[in-house]
């Protein structure tokens, strides 16, 4: 059994996992406990991660020298593509433990063996289609009594017919494959409706307030499932970079001014949830995504079942408070061990945001390092390194971390992770839709500190 971070050292480091991931960020609870002896990644960590956590960092970026938007997940395929190159021959002969962000693919398996290694990987979770498809996921929550935004089904989008229905705003969404907010589409008027990509089939609901919030929950091998830390989803915040729905950050604090009755109803559909995923099977981190209505009722919209793009911060507060974290549960308990758990679902000061290139490809002339920055007036100032929230100090000090960032050199293409902005204090208005007036100061220092040549010159 695991129940504290001197078990983890006992029990897991050992393992020498193998980390796979869009960018290293994701699993940086992995690396802050020493799990990980390996990460796989599109994006290339910071500097100074490698010596810093003990683990040996391969990159598509190292080879390719670009950064693009990665949310098609695609670069995972051309990573694979790539092993041979990014490895040699340093696994040949070696068996790691799978620690995978987000969806594993079995040819990833037979592309890692191509290098002579061994990939133990954990079963397949339970709930197949029913947790990746929205379709049957909303089907799904109405068989568990857990609400939902009015929604149809259709294989075209008639604004006419639709806009009667659900009024002159609404939602339409692939039902699957999607994620971070790609494949959602705020449709306001018939011309948009003409615009929206060709599909067979749309996921239409209504648009169900401005508000959304989140939980992490966990399914556990043994004992009841549990409701975690709930923040605000920042999505859609103009000048980040990202469209409507698109995933820009997380909030652990602004929950803290949201109504109590919201939250309440929210970690009850939660707990529901969590049963419901019990019995099919499914074990791990979960993360549900709730609306507020203007009335003050919630709507869910929809859960991930896995490790969530702020799982990593979440883990930075439960590192920070000597608790292990729910990432490492998610993969040991894969992996066959029990783990045991101290929820906590008190407001903290922790803040994640991801600004993405917004002007045309360039060539990175100059570009700042990763680590602990100070705002002194409109400008950012290094203070000293550091990977994450942990380094940062409390939030009268103005501090903040960034992190995710491109290294000179590299083509960034439009959409492309210009880098993360961490902090203690809060950049949004308390709805989450936009910046505040701190947060734009950042967000401005941030893009000043990078200067570009266009990629064709």
């Amino acid at each position: 059994m695991i129940a504290s971070l001197d078990d983890v050292e006992r029990l897991l480091r050992p393992a020498g996992y193998l980390g796979l991931a869009a960018r290293p960020l994701y699993l940086l609870p992995m690396l802050r406990t020493g799990c990980l002896s390996e990460l796989l990644t599109v994006e290339g960590a910071d500097a100074g991660w490698a010596e810093r956590f003990g683990v040996r960092v391969h990159s598509l970026e190292e080879q390719t020298a670009r950064r693009e938007d990665t949310l098609s997940g695609r670069h995972l395929e051309e990573l694979m593509e790539h092993l041979p190159a990014v490895v040699g021959n340093r696994w040949r002969g070696r068996e790691f433990a799978l620690a995978a962000y987000g969806t594993y693919r079995e040819h990833w398996r037979q592309a890692i063996g191509r290098t002579g290694a061994t990939l133990l990987v954990p079963p397949a979770p339970g709930g197949g289609d029913l947790l990746t498809d929205k379709v049957l996921m909303r089907d799904w929550f109405e068989h568990l009594g857990v609400p939902t935004p009015a929604s149809v089904v259709v294989d075209s989008i008639d604004y006419p017919l639709l806009s009667g229905k659900f009024g002159p705003v609404f939602v339409a969404q692939k039902p699957k494959g999607s994620s971070g907010g790609n494949g959602t589409y705020l449709v306001t008027g018939e011309q948009e409706a003409r615009e929206l990509p060709q599909r067979s089939r749309w996921l239409v609901s209504e648009y169900a307030g401005d508000t959304t919030f989140s939980f992490h929950g966990f399914v556990p091998r043994e004992g009841t499932p549990e409701v975690l830390r709930p923040a605000l989803q920042l999505t859609g915040v103009e000048g980040l970079g990202s469209g409507f729905g698109g995933y820009v950050g997380t909030d652990f604090q602004a929950p803290a001014l949201l109504p109590a009755e919201a939250l309440a109803k929210g970690r009850e559909a939660m707990e529901r949830i969590g049963h419901g995923l019990a019995d099919l099977g499914y074990r791990g981190i979960f993360g549900g995504d709730f609306a507020l209505r203007a009335d003050g009722s919630v709507a869910t919209l929809e859960i991930n079942c896995r490790v969530l793009g702020s799982s990593w911060l979440l883990g930075e507060l439960e590192v920070g408070a000597g608790l292990l974290p729910t990432m490492v549960r998610h993969f040991a308990e894969r992996h066959g061990h029990v783990t045991i758990g101290k929820p906590d679902l008190d407001p903290v000061e922790a803040v994640q945001l991801t600004i993405r290139h917004t002007d045309a490809a360039g060539v990175l002339l100059d570009a700042p390092v990763g680590g602990v920055y100070a705002l002194e007036g409109d400008r950012l100032v290094f203070r000293r390194p550091g990977a994450g929230l942990l380094e940062c100090g409390p939030a009268d000090t103005q501090e903040c971390v960034l992190l995710n960032l491109p290294r000179a050199g590299t083509a960034l293409h439009p959409g492309g992770i210009l880098g993360r902005l961490v902090t203690r204090r809060p950049l949004t208005t308390a709805d989450g839709r936009s910046l505040n007036q701190y947060g734009r100061i950042l967000v401005n220092a941030m893009r000043r500190l990078y200067s570009f040549v266009d990629a064709t010159g």
